[in-house]
């Protein structure tokens, strides 16, 4: 196993994709990773769309230039209606699903 310093070391943004479609394993762990991230009061509010379709792809596309022609995009946001809140109103969900994210791309290294 790597560690973690390497890790961060060698850490890239990535803006230009092959066509290659990702191993069905291998997105299953990146899924069960955030599935089982830490989230407040374990509330678990992040939700995954894996995006594959050409159809799909297309109209994310259309929303946002920060797809860079991946031929799998995952969308992470969160249900408001499942995130812990605080006392004062402060929503857990954005929290969440960026800790969510950021299991994901750690697997996705590993």
């Amino acid at each position: 196993m790597e560690d973690f310093l390497q890790l961060a070391e060698e850490r890239y943004s990535v803006r230009h994709f092959s066509s290659k479609e990702i191993e069905s394993e291998k997105l299953d762990k990146i899924l069960r990773a955030a599935q089982i991230a830490p989230t407040a009061a374990n509330f678990q509010p992040q939700r995954i769309f894996v995006l594959k379709s050409d159809e799909v792809l297309e109209k994310a596309k259309s929303v946002t230039p920060y797809c860079f022609n991946a031929p799998v995009v995952l969308l992470i946001c969160y249900d408001k209606d499942v995130s812990w809140k605080a006392v004062d109103g402060h929503d857990s969900g954005i929290v969440d699903a960026s800790i969510a994210t950021t299991q994901m791309m750690l697997e996705a290294w590993d």
